[in-house]
C-alpha cells in the first residue's frame, strides 16, 4: 500500500511538472489570449448581478405606481408601500456595490497586462494591445461614474420614499423631489450608455487583436 501511493505521488509530481512545462512553453501571444478570458472570467460576478438589479428596478415601478394610483388618503398602504421600496433601495445598493466589487477585481488584475504587451513579438499586435489597453482603462472610468451615479439615483429615489411617508408633506416639496430623482436617472441613462459603448470598443478591439496575434477564436 505504501509503495502504490508512493508511485501515485510521484506519478502526480509529473503531471504536474508536464503542465507547468506546457503553461511555460505558451507563446506571449497564447499568455494574451489567456489573461483576457480570465479576466472576462472575473467579470462574471458583475453580471450575475445584472437580472436581480431589474428585478428590483421593475419591482420598484410597481410599488411607485400603485402609490400614485393610491392617492395620500390611504397613507397606511402609502407608508407601507414606500417602505418596501426602501427596503427594496437597499438591496440594490448592495448588489451594486457586489457588482463593482467584481469589476475593482478586474481592474487590479488588468495592471498586469503591460507585461504581457513588451512580450509580444508582433508589432502590429502590440499596439493593437496597447489600444486595447486604453479602452479598457476608459471603460473603467466610465463604470466608476455609472456606480455613482447609480447610488446617487438610489439616493434621491430613497428621498422621495420618505417623503411619502411625510403627512405633512406639500405638493412642492413632491415636485422638486420629482425633479431631483428625474435629473438623477438622466445622467445615469447617458453615463451606462458611455459604460456601454466603451465595453461594445473593448470587445471589438479584442477581437481584432486575437485576429492580429494569431490567435483563432469563434466571434
Amino acid at each position: 500500500m505504501t509503495g502504490q501511493r508512493r508511485f501515485l505521488i510521484l506519478l502526480l509530481g509529473i503531471v504536474l511538472a508536464v503542465s507547468a512545462a506546457g503553461c511555460n512553453n505558451k507563446t506571449p501571444e497564447e499568455k494574451s489570449y489567456d489573461f483576457l478570458e480570465e479576466l472576462a472570467s472575473i467579470e462574471k460576478g458583475y453580471e450575475e448581478q445584472h437580472e436581480p438589479l431589474q428585478k428590483l428596478e421593475a419591482e420598484d415601478n410597481d410599488i411607485y405606481a400603485q402609490i400614485i394610483e393610491l392617492g395620500m388618503k390611504e397613507m397606511e398602504q402609502i407608508t407601507s408601500l414606500a417602505d418596501d421600496a426602501i427596503k427594496g433601495i437597499e438591496k440594490r445598493k448592495e448588489l451594486m456595490n457586489q457588482e463593482k466589487e467584481s469589476i475593482d477585481q478586474s481592474r487590479e488584475k488588468f495592471n498586469e497586462f503591460d507585461d504581457l504587451i513588451d512580450e509580444l513579438s508582433d508589432k502590429e499586435a502590440q499596439k493593437e494591445a496597447s489600444e486595447l489597453q486604453k479602452i479598457m482603462q476608459t471603460r473603467y472610468e466610465a463604470y466608476d461614474e455609472l456606480y455613482e451615479l447609480y447610488l446617487d439615483s438610489l439616493a434621491e429615489e430613497k428621498k422621495l420614499y420618505e417623503l411619502f411617508k411625510n403627512e405633512k408633506a406639500t405638493r412642492d416639496q413632491f415636485e422638486a423631489q420629482i425633479e431631483s430623482v428625474n435629473k438623477a436617472y438622466t445622467a445615469l441613462t447617458v453615463a451606462n450608455k458611455q459604460y456601454n459603448e466603451q465595453t461594445e470598443n473593448f470587445n471589438k478591439k479584442k477581437i481584432s487583436f486575437y485576429n492580429l496575434a494569431g490567435i483563432e477564436v469563434e466571434s
